[in-house]
């Protein structure tokens, strides 16, 4: 009898538990603690955009990325090269607390000196590809995290990559017909980093899958060595290819 007593003592605990979560209250301060971070390509890059088209036809670009802080947030500087000959695309996207990235965007062979040589985006404008890639500026902004709709979701898949996550769910403000309406995001209980990503459009329709190309162990840190997106809408996919090992996955 006693046992049973534990037993039932125990239910009624996690019970208890199970009604005092509140998925939106936790999704939120999840939401809000990956903001504060520079995920998934901090720091200077040199990349390497491969990209595989729908007719397989494959391109590649090269992308460098610059960051400038300040005191509060950070300013992302990306330059998308097509050649020697060609004009490349200019990407300024800044992070301020308390605030949704805003994004410039400009078409020049040497970066504009003048303010005007930018146009600024939106969050919709935003929802656009950047260098022929399958990346929209947003994803390099990670927009989705800014979203007001923040909640924890409840999965059977609680593992990605073999890594152990909680599921955010991210859904946007207003139900406009282009990009995203929402996005699932799996994050590492143990880093924080987002592994595999699921974007949806306004019909539920899963239209991109975000997620980490591989990882390299040097001198017992971990290095992420590319980012996957492939897009199921329009049958291609790219990774962006680091050339260094300024990435890493885990303090």
């Amino acid at each position: 009898m006693k046992n049973w007593s534990l037993v039932l003592l125990g239910l009624l605990f996690a019970l208890s538990s199970s009604l005092r979560a509140d998925p939106i209250r936790e999704g939120q301060a999840l939401a809000k603690e990956l903001r504060l971070v520079q995920l998934g390509i901090p720091g200077p890059i040199t990349a390497t955009f491969k990209i595989r088209k729908r007719d397989g036809t494959r391109v590649e670009h090269d992308v460098q990325k610059h960051t400038e802080q300040f005191e509060n947030g950070w300013r992302d500087l990306f330059q998308i090269s097509k050649g020697s000959t060609a004009e490349s695309e200019w990407l300024w996207i800044k992070h301020s607390a308390g605030a949704s990235p805003s994004y410039k965007l400009a078409v020049s062979r040497q970066l504009p000196t003048a303010p005007d040589a930018f146009r600024n985006l939106n969050s919709e404008q935003a929802m656009a590809s950047i260098g022929e890639s399958d990346f929209w500026i947003v994803d390099l902004g990670l927009d989705f995290l800014h979203w007001p709709d923040q909640r924890i979701f409840q999965s059977k898949i609680k593992r990605r990559k073999g890594v152990a996550c909680r599921l955010l769910e991210s859904s946007r403000p207003t139900r406009s017909l282009s990009g995203y309406y929402r996005v699932r995001s799996w994050i590492s209980i143990e880093n924080g980093g987002i592994v595999y990503a699921e974007a949806f459009d306004i019909n539920d329709r899963k239209i991109k899958v975000f997620e980490v190309a591989g990882v390299e162990k040097i001198e017992g840190v971990w290095y992420l060595k590319g980012l996957r997106i492939r897009n199921l809408r329009d049958k291609s996919m790219t990774v962006l290819e680091f050339d260094n090992k300024a990435i890493k996955t885990a303090p």
